[in-house]
């Protein structure tokens, strides 16, 4: 039997470093953590500018400048 010109296509090629490249994936280097630890400070600098800006809004004297 001749081998169809698409069998490559259809048929999954095994990959051999799938097994040794299966821990970038998991743990500490899943995309949630790498994607969390990409901006480390930006939770921290978000909260103090809402309270700095709600500080201002709520107890700042008027025409302070």
């Amino acid at each position: 039997m001749k081998p169809s010109r698409y069998s490559l296509a259809t048929t999954p090629i095994k990959d051999p470093w799938e097994k040794r490249e299966a821990w970038r994936y998991t743990g500490q280097f899943s995309r949630y953590n790498r994607l969390k630890g990409m901006f480390p400070g930006f939770g921290v600098g978000a909260t103090a500018f809402v309270l700095y800006c709600l500080y201002e809004k709520l107890a700042a004297t008027p025409g302070g400048h």
